[in-house]
């Protein structure tokens, strides 16, 4: 057996060992799925999904995106200390998350959990993974993280592995994925830098026109007040909730602002540190999507690139660090034995980077970035392959 397919193994071998450990601390404190949900105990940020689509089926818009109605809404489904909850997705959401108004809470919560595993291992088969690698996607603590807490993670994931799959300009489905993306764009950040490096104006164009058509079904639907709402009320909470607000959600950013935030220092200095490190990231990205020819490695820096330049993204978004990490093994194959060795160990620290980013940031050692970097280093510069891959699903 190679080391390639020694470290992808290994990947699953540690997702299952996480998994178990995460089942076993929570299940036995869960007096059943329905109580579980109820209490806030799992699928936390489910709520807010499922209470945008039923005020959105109620006609009730206007307080959607004013976080004290959102809430004093949600306080009707759950009795419980949910802390500060808003919906913070764009109304072209909306149209999205519908069919989840006419279901039970705990039914909807399953469904859509299922339903993210599902555009998870999608995404990973049509961008060409084999089966033992959508394993270790579909298997990983990003994706239990993201389920565990009820979030959308799992299905931006998989519509930026089916955006990345296409090998040709203008393919229906990475245009879909693109412009499903819109919705929750900081995963994909890198995403249309490549297109303009392939120079792929038809995908481009068509994401484009997908975006807006998106945008009229929301105000066709709901009119312009939700928007208005979204900017002026929603999105200033939200900035000011991550720039200044404490909390568990400072243990669950690996970004380097967030980690700076950990340690103390104010939210203005920790972003101009951040602006200052993520800045030559993205120029780095963009320059070694420019100069590389290998669809793999181009690939592998959107996928990695975009969790060191955005200063939100969560544990619960991030798979496409177990995809970069398990394409950065397909490259390291002819690599030296010691080399090897060392990408399964960065591909496993970055497979279990929810954990590691919660463990860390909670004993005050943030150092995620850190960890974060090597594979991106690594998907950079790995040696070319002699063949590509070619995807699994036509």
């Amino acid at each position: 057996m190679g080391l390639t397919r020694v470290g992808q193994v290994g990947l699953l071998v540690l997702d299952l060992a996480c998994l178990a450990v995460s089942l076993g601390r929570n299940v036995g404190t869960w007096p059943g799925l329905g109580a579980a949900l109820v209490t806030n105990t799992i699928g936390g940020d489910f709520i807010n999904m499922w209470s945008a689509a039923k005020l959105a089926a109620l006609g009730r818009l206007s307080e959607i995106y004013r976080p004290d109605a959102f809430m004093a809404f949600e306080h009707g489904t759950i009795p419980y200390d949910i802390g500060l909850r808003l919906w913070a997705y764009p109304p072209t959401s909306l149209p999205l998350i519908w069919p989840l108004a006419s279901l039970d809470f705990v039914i909807a919560y399953v469904i859509w959990s299922l339903l993210g595993l599902l555009v998870l291992a999608v995404g990973a088969r049509r961008f060409g993974f084999g089966w033992l690698e959508t394993a270790v996607i579909v298997l990983s603590p990003a994706a239990f993280s993201c389920i565990q807490n009820g979030q959308t993670g799992n299905v931006a994931a998989g519509l930026l592995l089916l955006a990345l799959s296409g090998r040709r300009d203008g393919e229906k489905l990475p245009v879909l994925g693109a412009a499903l993306l819109s919705i929750k764009p900081q995963i994909a950040l890198l995403l249309p830098v490549l297109w303009l490096v392939r120079r792929w104006w038809r995908s481009l164009l068509w994401t484009v026109m997908a975006v807006l058509a998106l945008i009229a079904a929301s105000v066709a639907l709901y009119g312009f007040a939700p928007w208005a709402s979204y900017v002026a009320d929603s999105l200033s909470v939200l900035d000011e909730l991550e720039r200044r607000g404490t909390g568990p959600f400072m243990d669950m950013i690996p970004s380097l602002f967030m980690s700076l935030r950990v340690l103390g220092l104010p939210d203005g200095p920790a972003f101009l540190w951040h602006l200052a490190f993520a800045a030559p990231v993205f120029v780095f990205c963009c320059w070694r999507l420019l100069v590389s020819r290998e669809w793999e490695a181009q690939a592998a820096i959107v996928l990695a690139g975009a969790a060191l330049i955005t200063p939100y993204l969560h544990i619960y978004d991030l798979a496409p660090l177990v995809a970069a990490g398990l394409l950065v093994l397909r490259r390291s194959a002819d690599a030296g034995q010691a080399a090897r060795l060392f990408a399964i160990l960065v591909v496993m620290a970055n497979a279990a980077m929810p954990i590691l980013t919660f463990a860390l940031n909670v004993e005050g050692v943030p150092v995620s970035p850190l960890l974060i970097l090597p594979l991106l280093l690594m998907a950079s510069f790995a040696p070319p392959k002699a063949r590509a891959v070619e995807p699994a699903v036509a």
